[in-house]
């Protein structure tokens, strides 16, 4: 695995979120399991209620992360961007956003929902339980170095390029390459649609590793490979199942993420719109008007 400057930042920034959450639970587990007429009188309320230092500032920061994720929608459309960088990295640093940015609005408002804001608060909520979602389908479409889903051609050519390794460079016999043709997915499997076609890759990844063990069964038996050879077959046939998987399922994959953004899209929109007024009326009013 290739690193990068962006792989080691998204995983100190996820380690940074995982930090500061466990700090909170840490810290704030007595305030935030006591009962609401309870705090008033405890110690933490002054700095640990929504309106107090702690809480407040969990609100800007929360709220600043899902407004700089709104980059990302703007990085896919506006044509002065296209060139900023990889799309992909792009996508990581937008779900740390939509991940971290909800958990700490959540401490902000200390664990209390109602009125208005507790309808952003779901809707938040929502937007991130359906991000996850996403990015889930997302993952099971062919995509080329760039980000982009693979054409018809490059399909064509990457499953080629597989066939060609497998028969010429590892020189396997027939029934080999028949046993490892009927574990992965034929075309026809995800024409059924329905929760079966949303579970599907999941399911196939569960299964893969016992499949490959019975591949490795029929190397074994048949002989005449090194230990290091055995390992680069079954690394190529794990890739190309993978690969096979993701073919299989690309336009069921498209039609449930078209229909993802009709779902993930409304809920977002609702949620930073009641996220503006509330931090709109917050600056006009001050903040401590309604603790």
């Amino acid at each position: 695995m290739k690193f990068s400057f962006n792989r080691l930042l998204l995983i100190l920034l996820y380690c940074a979120t995982i930090v500061s959450i466990s700090y909170l639970v840490w810290r704030g587990i007595d305030y935030y399991s006591a009962d609401l007429k309870d705090r008033p009188r405890m110690e933490q309320h002054h700095s640990w209620k929504p309106g107090g230092i702690i809480g407040h500032g969990l609100g800007v920061v929360g709220s600043a992360l899902m407004l700089i994720l709104l980059l990302y929608s703007l990085r896919k459309r506006a044509k002065f961007l296209r060139k900023a960088g990889d799309i992909r990295w792009w996508l990581n640093y937008h779900i740390w956003m939509g991940i971290t940015g909800p958990l700490l609005v959540t401490f902000h408002t200390s664990f209390k929902f109602g009125g208005i804001v507790a309808v952003s608060f779901w809707s938040m909520a929502a937007v991130a339980l359906s991000g996850v979602l996403g990015r889930y389908i997302y993952l099971q479409i062919p995509r080329a170095q760039s980000g982009l889903a693979l054409s018809a051609a490059e399909l064509s050519a990457l499953e080629k390029k597989f066939r060609d390794t497998l028969l010429i460079t590892f020189a396997l016999p027939e029934e080999i390459l028949r046993k490892i043709d009927s574990i992965t997915p034929s075309q026809t499997i995800m024409e059924k649609g329905g929760m079966a076609a949303l579970i599907y890759p999941l399911t196939a990844d569960l299964t893969l590793p016992a499949k490959l063990r019975s591949v490795k069964a029929e190397l074994q038996a048949a002989g005449g490979f090194t230990g290091g050879q055995l390992k680069a077959i079954l690394a190529t046939v794990k890739e190309q199942a993978d690969f096979r998987r993701k073919t299989a399922y690309l336009q069921t994959a498209m039609k449930l993420l078209h229909h993802w953004h009709i779902i993930h899209r409304p809920f977002a929109a609702v949620m930073l719109i009641i996220m503006l007024v509330h931090v709109v009326v917050t600056v006009l009013f001050g903040y401590k008007w309604i603790f």
